[in-house]
């Protein structure tokens, strides 16, 4: 009897342990991942991944399934602005937003006539320079791997995977001869900001991005235009993707005057509004925009404008009103997602508006815009800067 009573006590003592384990399980899902209402997903995605890597006749990469199925999650939101990133995208994105990359400083687009990549850019003190390599060399193949075929992110995720060591790469050039030279990929940071003096007195301040230290740039621009003795300023915010918030932030409140910048609502619709203090910038301004002008971009020209501290010249933006923040996942994974909309400092929604429209209409031919884009278009030929700078002008005379 003693020994059936003890053999009872281990089975329920099993059970025990077995029901409190899954209640644990549970708290710690309801705790990480949002209620008891998402477990039926999990389990259901889990049943899925099951029967694929069990039951499935073929071979699979139950990590790029994953991946995949992690991305049509984000795509399925209907948000343009929202993705996935695997851990090492996110690595690349980390770098990125401090301005940096792995790579060998250059910058390639597709050739039309040989179906190959063109190398368009090719960056001061980089190891492509230091190499020998050209702008209009073709790359043909890294380490004898050939890269007939492959899409740019894939000749970049080649090149990144070889940090801190040399490869060979075969390039042909612009008369037809190939030849192969050792070039090491390293991480290179980029300047987001640059600017120069145009005639006139005239300040240019090009902003490739609101990342990581365009801020004290924009500043550092503005205030040696000024030393120098600028009469005017034209920014340049078109191709700009947008940045970070306080990048953009720590610009708009050294260049405009007291009052409200940025506002920003939450999916409860709770408001959160930033200002500017008294100091600021009082020159005649212009800034260059184009659909490709997001985000950061996209408003930092509509503050600019609102206050009626600058006009706007270019072509019609896109219209983005909505800010992102990268969620970490435990693998080194993450997701890119929009958390909260804002408005300019007038309570516009610039989706709701469908973006900027410039005060001056200008395009560029598609030729110019390819020039543009690749940063190759001189400034005698930039119809758009030269009626940015013309609108300065005018301001200036009045």
């Amino acid at each position: 009897m003693k020994k059936r009573f003890s053999f009872l006590s281990l089975i329920i003592a099993c059970v025990l342990s077995a029901a409190i384990t899954s209640l644990c399980f549970l708290g710690i899902f309801i705790i990480n991942y949002g209620g008891t209402s998402s477990f039926p997903y999990a389990t259901k995605f889990a049943a899925v991944f099951n029967a694929i890597k069990n039951d499935y006749v073929g071979e699979a990469d139950m990590e790029q399934v994953s991946d995949a199925a992690y991305s049509a999650m984000i795509d399925a939101i209907g948000d343009r602005w929202s993705y996935y990133m695997n851990a090492e995208q996110y690595e690349e994105y980390k770098l990125y937003q401090q301005n940096s990359y792995t790579g060998i400083g250059v910058t390639i687009e597709k050739d039309k006539a040989s179906g190959l990549y063109k190398i368009v850019i090719v960056a001061e003190d980089s190891p492509a320079s230091a190499a020998g390599v050209t702008i209009g060399d073709l790359m043909l193949a890294i380490d004898g791997e050939n890269l007939t075929g492959k899409t740019s992110s894939e000749i970049k995720a080649i090149i990144a995977g070889k940090e801190g060591k040399s490869f060979g790469l075969t390039l042909r050039t612009q008369d037809g001869t190939e030849r192969t030279v050792t070039v090491e990929a390293k991480i290179i940071h980029s300047d987001p900001v640059k600017y120069e003096m145009l005639d006139g007195s005239i300040g240019y301040i090009k902003i490739k991005n609101f990342e990581t230290g365009s801020g004290d740039g924009i500043i550092n621009a503005v205030d040696d235009l000024v030393s120098q003795g600028a009469k005017g300023i034209v920014f340049d915010v078109r191709n700009n993707p947008g940045g970070l918030l306080n990048e953009l932030l720590k610009a708009l409140d050294h260049i405009l005057p007291e009052g409200d910048l940025f506002v920003s609502a939450d999916k409860e619709g709770n408001e959160k509004v930033d200002t500017s203090d008294a100091d600021c910038v009082k020159l005649p301004m212009t800034v260059l925009i184009n659909e490709n002008s997001y985000s950061a971009a996209e408003f930092f020209a509509a503050a600019l404008s609102e206050y009626d501290w600058a006009t706007l010249a270019g072509t019609h933006t896109t219209g983005k009103a909505r800010s992102q923040v990268n969620i970490a996942l435990p693998d080194g994974s993450a997701v890119h997602l929009s958390t909260n909309s804002y408005l300019t400092p007038k309570r516009v929604d610039l989706a709701e508006t469908g973006g900027l429209a410039p005060d001056v209409s200008v395009s560029l031919t598609d030729e110019d815009e390819a020039k543009l884009a690749s940063g190759l278009l001189d400034h005698r030929e930039d119809a758009q800067l030269a009626a940015a700078v013309e609108e300065v002008k005018a301001t200036i005379d009045k």
